[in-house]
């Protein structure tokens, strides 16, 4: 099944299958190393709607709406 990135839970994993963004946003998450078939894993869920992701050995922080245009499978 394939979810949103921002619906993954705290310390799982999942792999990437396509990103749904504008042109700018989504030559930015390629640029983060957001791209397909790689892993990443929620390490940071804030109240404020931000959350970190580990992704190719960096963590990087998005928010919500950035995140929902992600989408994932979990292994």
């Amino acid at each position: 099944m394939v979810i949103p990135l921002s619906h993954i839970a705290l310390n799982q994993q999942a792999e990437i299958v396509w990103l749904a963004a504008a042109p700018d946003m989504h030559q930015r998450l390629l640029d983060l190393g957001f791209e397909p078939e790689e892993t990443v894993s929620c390490v940071l869920k804030s109240k404020n709607g931000m959350s970190a992701y580990l992704v190719k050995h960096a963590v990087i922080a998005l928010r919500q709406k950035d995140a929902a245009g992600i989408f994932v499978k979990i292994p």
